[in-house]
């Protein structure tokens, strides 16, 4: 099922609780590093999910690729915080949304803060929405 396959590039464990809170049959294909990834782009893909710590930092590398590559440019892009760390402030929040926003992502969304708002089942429906949504009409705009 080519057309439900979601790049993730992120590391393991954020990976595994993404993969955990998602309740849709999307195919989930995990990369490690921009290389990677952008190797993985030649197949199929439905929509890019991307770690905030991707690659040491490169989250916002691989939204500038996808998004100045022809025929990868029209694909989703979701940057994610899935994991304990540091917990982001309203304005460092603010401040990844804007930018993601700003090199042309679709959204960013803290499932940490998601979960912590409106518990785990509500977060869990809220991502699998908002990432079918964005997979059926890839041009969508989230709003998150």
């Amino acid at each position: 099922m080519p057309d439900r396959r979601i790049l993730v590039a992120d590391n393991a464990e954020s990976f595994d609780v993404l993969r955990a809170a998602l309740t849709s049959d999307f195919v989930l294909h995990r990369v490690d590093t921009v290389d990677q990834a952008r190797r993985a782009l030649a197949d199929p893909t439905s929509l890019v999910i991307c770690g905030c710590h991707f690659d040491e930092g490169r989250m916002y590398d691989l939204l500038r690729h996808l998004k100045a590559t022809p025929g990868l440019k029209h694909l989703p892009f979701v940057a994610v915080r899935c994991v304990e760390g540091e917990l982001l402030d309203d304005a460092l929040y603010e401040s990844v949304k804007i930018a993601v926003r700003a090199l042309g992502g679709n959204s960013f969304v803290d499932l940490l803060r998601w979960q912590r708002r409106w518990g785990a089942v509500e977060a869990s429906h809220r991502l699998t929405q908002l990432l079918e949504t964005l997979a059926a009409a890839p041009t969508a705009d989230s709003g998150v």
